[in-house]
């Protein structure tokens, strides 16, 4: 009987494109609602309770970082091996991917056990919250080791054309997070009262459900996974290709947090009903280009499998598709924020300064979505191809060679606007020079 051929890489275009990024769109909402629960019930304990656990965002982004970038890497390499029909080397490498990311995850904790204290110090918890600290983090981190598997395990379920199953494991896991969170914040049903420590063990229990789950679809459904015909050689072999994207994929991914956090200071300039605005608009930001942030996800599978299978035509047609959703979605977000944005974030605070500076990011911003999601496309394709570097090149020059030290020159002249006028420029410079560089490899590695 005739093996099927892969799914990316028959039917129309638009389909496969949109069957991947839908799901990753809904996956990605479910992971921001997660963490408005998380905030909401803590919230309830007190002040110092919450901003103990807010201090665990910055670890988490590190973490989930690292994490994503083996995945981004592992997802390169098996696409293309699914679009050229190996099925061997796609479970090899699948299985020594999640062994990396067990070492990967036991790395990561020890470290985070051992600097609890120093590291949050330097965060800037005071006495009053660094017992919360303590209490919320030698409980959290344990989660970082049962992280790498589910993680990596979505990235080969979406290099294998499925979108849908990590979309559902990461909600089925947001479910269990919300419904643990009260009980064991609380003590209902009889448990004990556990605080900040009952959050943090949500989370962990939370992680390890989506880790067995993940295990069940790559070994029992789905046949991804594989315990025979590995040696050293083969192990460090397959980690050579993963790493060969993942490493820039993870600098990349720990830029964002770092460039966060220049940006954040300048705005704190502006007093705290800035910052207010910036957290503000910044949250309804995430809501509105979620479509935009799971194309760019969307793009990689997609791209590996035609690539692999050597159908460049449909290299050609998915990313002028993909581009056209980009800049259409990015006018539709201009019009509906010009629109909107005042009743949207009236919701949210009756601060009239708050709301004021909030509508100035909310209608700058826009601008420059069409452009970001067209580098984020071109990123996807970059690392689908094996060719991690103008990826990262990319990345870290829209953030940290542009955007920040544009923002702090235009906010000396325009004001606060001018922060925002900075990341619409860095914006469309990354999408100019994403698809001249695209344009070159593309015609280098499909000659």
């Amino acid at each position: 009987m005739e093996k099927s051929a892969p799914k990316l890489t028959v039917g129309p275009v638009s389909g496969s494109i949109l069957s991947m990024m839908l799901p990753m769109a809904l996956g990605i909402l479910v992971m921001i609602g997660n963490g408005l629960v998380d905030a909401y019930f803590i919230g309830q304990l007190g002040y110092a309770q919450l901003a103990a656990v807010s201090y665990a965002f910055p670890v988490w982004f590190v973490a989930a970082g690292i994490v994503m970038g083996l995945g981004t890497g592992t997802s390169s390499v098996l696409s293309r091996f699914i679009g050229a029909g190996d099925t061997a080397s796609v479970k090899q490498i699948a299985t020594h991917s999640m062994v990396l990311a067990v070492l990967a995850g036991a790395v990561v904790t020890a470290i985070g056990l051992l600097t609890v204290e120093s590291l949050f110090g330097l965060l800037g918890a005071n006495e009053e919250s660094m017992p919360y600290v303590k209490e919320y983090m030698t409980i959290y981190y344990w989660g970082s080791l049962f992280l790498g598997i589910p993680f990596i395990g979505n990235s080969i379920l979406r290099a294998n054309g499925d979108a849908k199953t990590p979309s559902l494991l990461v909600a089925s896991s947001a479910v269990v997070n919300a419904v643990l969170d009260p009980i064991l914040i609380f003590g209902w049903f009889g448990f004990p009262e556990m605080g900040v420590a009952g959050a943090a063990l949500a989370s962990v229990i939370s992680t390890i459900t989506f880790l067995m789950a993940s295990l069940w679809v790559l070994i029992v459904r789905d046949d991804l996974l594989t315990t025979i015909g590995h040696s050293i050689e083969s192990m460090v072999s397959s980690w050579k290709q993963v790493l060969h994207v993942g490493l820039p994929a993870i600098a990349s991914n720990l830029i964002a947090p770092l460039s966060a956090a220049f940006v954040t200071a300048l705005v704190s300039t502006y007093g705290q009903e800035a910052v207010a605005a910036y957290g503000l608009a910044g949250r309804i930001e995430a809501l509105v280009i979620v479509l935009l942030m799971a194309l760019g996800g969307a793009t990689a599978p997609y791209v590996g499998q035609n690539y692999g299978a050597k159908k460049y035509e449909r290299l050609v047609d998915g990313f002028k598709f993909s581009a056209r959703f980009a800049l259409v979605y990015a006018v539709f977000c201009i019009a509906f924020l010009y629109f909107f944005s005042g009743p949207i974030l009236s919701v949210f605070t009756t601060n009239e300064d708050v709301i004021r500076l909030a509508m100035l990011q909310l209608l700058i911003c826009p601008w420059g979505y069409g452009f970001l999601g067209v580098a984020s496309i071109c990123n996807g394709s970059f690392n689908a191809f094996g060719r991690p570097l103008p990826a990262m090149t990319i990345s870290i020059s829209r953030t940290l060679v542009v955007y920040v030290p544009l923002a702090y020159m235009l906010a000396h002249y325009l004001g606060f606007q001018g922060i925002f006028i900075a990341q619409v420029l860095a914006n469309i410079f990354a999408g100019c020079v994403a698809i001249i560089w695209y344009r070159r490899v593309f015609n280098q590695v499909t000659a």
